[in-house]
């Protein structure tokens, strides 16, 4: 096994991501045993020894980790980290590929881990430069308004207040001797933008206070720190990050469009009518959400929807849920007379329909292939519909109504 996997491993060990047992069974998982011939005995002699020097192991790590840590500050600029972003996040989707069928729960894990150790807060990297501070006050704004944000290396919080005026709140940490001038703040009569002039070796982070009006747009966009957003309305909602998670809770637009990379997306009590979720190496989870069609892709991800309702003057609900190595699961929690319509397909793994008075049109199993087509019967005279389509690869699919 590679030192860095054992280092991310072992890390997630001594912060007390996974218990020494789980990590007993990654390192196992990405360190096969040799397949000479070994007894029982000797196996399980090995196990034991595995956990009895997690301690000894972590103990060894620990200075490398901080020198990495420490190089890292010391020599910083823009590509080394994000370099050493990319190369620890292949090594996380590594192993979590490596687990994906076998140990569901710690996959799970390491790919949670990956969003937390990107953390620039984690590294310290911009700790030694002193924060500075900024904020930024609209006027009484009126509906239509378009909003675009722009951090980076930090996090964007977007909640609302009572006022008729947006106000944003910066951070800003940077060797630079003017770091109060490294943002770009504009307003006219249809938008309001703040962007900063430089992308590299600073931090910029926002806490944004909105009014209960319905925006035009609102565009979101950092990297390496996640994005949070409740209650806000808008025509068209727009959030992008990498590495770090997005939260939306709350959330009211028409058209919402949310990606990230190896890191999660978790929506809570949203209404979009149209709804594109992408993520790579991590999970999607949709809870309390009102739509027309919700498109989620993930890789290396397991895909969660739960309780899903028609957006207002919509018969229909069109669902197209893929991702690979991890399962996806949706249950509707649904009371009403809709019909269903489903076509799934996995390999390696069992499509499990709980929907009652469904008709199979077509299922075939050939090899490590599933697929499933379904319809609830009578399907063409029922006002309301849930269409489904459902892909992935070694991971179960499971629908219930």
């Amino acid at each position: 096994m590679a030192s860095e996997e054992k280092i991310l491993i072992l890390k997630m060990l001594e912060e007390g991501k996974i218990n020494s047992e789980e990590a007993a069974r990654l390192i196992e998982a990405v360190e096969p045993v040799n397949k000479g011939a070994q007894s029982d005995n000797t196996a399980n002699s090995s196990r034991q020894q595995k956990k009895v020097n997690f301690s000894d192991e972590v103990s060894k790590v620990k200075d490398k980790l901080n020198d990495w840590k420490k190089d890292l500050k010391n020599n910083y600029n823009q590509k080394d980290f994000d370099r050493t972003i990319e190369e620890f996040s292949t090594k996380a989707e590594k192993v979590g590929r490596t687990l994906a069928n076998t140990t569901i729960g710690i996959a799970d894990k390491v790919v949670d881990f990956v969003s937390s150790f990107v953390d620039t807060n984690s590294f310290n990297i911009f700790g030694k430069y002193k924060a500075v501070e900024k904020s930024f006050e609209t006027g009484d704004i009126a509906e239509g308004m378009t909003l675009d944000v722009e951090g980076v290396n930090g996090n964007i919080l977007v909640k609302k207040h009572m006022d008729n005026k947006v106000i944003i709140k910066s951070t800003i940490r940077s060797p630079y001797e003017n770091a109060d001038e490294l943002l770009n703040f504009s307003q006219d009569d249809s938008s309001i933008a703040l962007k900063s002039n430089k992308e590299e070796n600073v931090s910029v982070s926002h806490e944004i206070f909105l009014p209960s009006i319905k925006f035009k747009s609102i565009i979101l966009k950092t990297k390496n720190g996640k994005v949070y957003v409740e209650d806000s309305i808008a025509e068209m909602f727009e959030a992008q990050t990498t590495n770090s998670n997005i939260e939306l809770m709350g959330v009211n637009s028409d058209k919402i469009s949310v990606t990230t990379r190896n890191a999660r997306i978790q929506f809570g009590y949203i209404i979009g009518k149209d709804i594109d979720v992408n993520t790579v190496n991590s999970l999607i989870d949709i809870k309390h959400v009102k739509t027309q069609n919700l498109n989620a892709v993930s890789r290396n991800g397991r895909i969660l929807i739960e309780n899903v309702h028609n957006y207002q003057g919509c018969s229909d609900i069109n669902m197209n849920l893929k991702t690979n190595q991890a399962g996806i699961k949706v249950n509707m929690n649904d009371m009403e007379k809709r019909a269903y319509r489903i076509k799934a397909q996995t390999t390696n793994a069992d499509i499990n329909l709980l929907i009652p008075e469904i008709t199979y049109k077509n299922i075939s199993k050939q090899l490590a292939n599933s697929f499933v087509e379904a319809e609830s019967s009578g399907y063409d005279a029922f006002e309301q519909k849930v269409n489904i389509i459902a892909d992935t690869q070694n991971g179960d699919i499971e629908i219930v109504k």
